[in-house]
């Protein structure tokens, strides 16, 4: 039964996102809160910027004894079944307002205050965009991509919902310019690279300059640092993969226009395409999915890449009445 008290506490998004970092957290959340909550941060990009932004005020209380947030976070239940969950859930917004007092000593670099700027730019599927930004930087957003953007006097928030972006981010040393993606964030001054959000996992390619890739939670933050050339992904738990050399000019491909396919298996390249047309692909068994292909399509007109791919691939394409297409084997 939901005690009082637990109900969100307004319509204001802050409190909102309050509301369930807090819970979320203290680990109080039920299996229906937790589709719940999914449900409130997808509805709007500003939920979404709020629980973010409490997140990374959440990461500034390394300013205080990690014992004494480590053991706020772990409270067991005390007296009452009846009462244990809402008095976690007011130790857990104590501990919140402890740091804010912490972190409130900074003066001007704090996580509230008032933005210079902020707008969302999005796409959709298909699509790609360009937008250029207030500090000269310039975002290109690939296919059904969504974000948010907020400065402030000392830094540059981007926030990627969904989606993919490729980066070229204006130097300013005293605004570091920082990506959001989920439990993954990349903090630079000034570089260009590409950021992939598919879900919960994350990969990141730099093109020029460096970056700080980090993921997972405060008390375990994993952090690495990309150089041009270097790719790196983090998985939802947090986890990153050492970095690696790749073809980022072929990475970054789809900002031209095009995909660029070596040596890949087509079930990864069905998944590509379906990222971008408008009915969904598949092949007709597992086998022809590991058959690998090298090639390269245009994007602009997505619908055209099923005719491009039988000829570079040893496959035909039987269209079905309401619109998907299945790959067949042409041998």
């Amino acid at each position: 039964m939901t005690e009082p008290g637990d109900q969100t506490p307004s319509d204001v998004p802050f409190d909102q996102a309050l509301h369930w970092f807090t819970k979320a957290r203290l680990g109080t959340l039920s299996s229906q809160e937790k589709h719940e909550f999914e449900i409130w941060r997808a509805a709007n990009v500003e939920h979404e910027r709020q629980y973010r932004s409490l997140e990374r005020f959440w990461e500034t209380t390394d300013l205080l004894p990690r014992n004494e947030m480590r053991a706020i976070m772990d409270q067991s239940e005390v007296q009452t079944p009846m009462f244990s969950q809402r008095r976690r859930l007011m130790l857990g917004a104590g501990a919140l307002c402890t740091a804010a007092l912490a972190v409130g000593a900074l003066g001007r670099n704090t996580w509230w205050s008032t933005p210079d700027f902020t707008t969302q730019f999005s796409t959709t599927k298909g699509e790609r965009k360009r937008f250029y930004l207030p500090d000269d930087s310039v975002l290109d957003l690939n296919t059904a991509t969504r974000v948010a953007v907020t400065f402030y006097d000392d830094r540059r928030v981007v926030q990627l919902v969904a989606g993919e972006a490729l980066f070229s981010v204006s130097p300013d040393t005293a605004r570091p310019f920082t990506v959001d993606a989920g439990r993954a964030q990349v903090l630079v001054t000034g570089t260009r690279f590409n950021v992939r959000r598919d879900d919960e996992t994350v990969a990141v390619a730099v093109d020029e300059g460096a970056v700080e890739f980090s993921a997972g939670p405060w008390w375990k933050r994993n952090r690495t640092r990309l150089t041009a050339g270097y790719v790196s992904r983090a998985s939802a738990d947090g986890t990153l993969t050492t970095p690696y050399q790749d073809n980022v000019a072929s990475l970054l491909s789809w900002q031209r226009g095009r995909l660029v396919f070596e040596n890949t298996p087509l079930s990864q390249v069905v998944a590509e395409l379906n990222r971008y047309l408008a009915f969904p692909l598949s092949t007709s068994n597992t086998h022809l999915g590991r058959i690998r292909i090298s090639g390269t399509v245009g994007i602009d007109s997505p619908e055209s890449l099923l005719t491009v791919l039988p000829q570079i691939a040893p496959v035909k394409v039987r269209r079905l009445a309401d619109g998907r297409a299945v790959l067949e084997s042409s041998r």
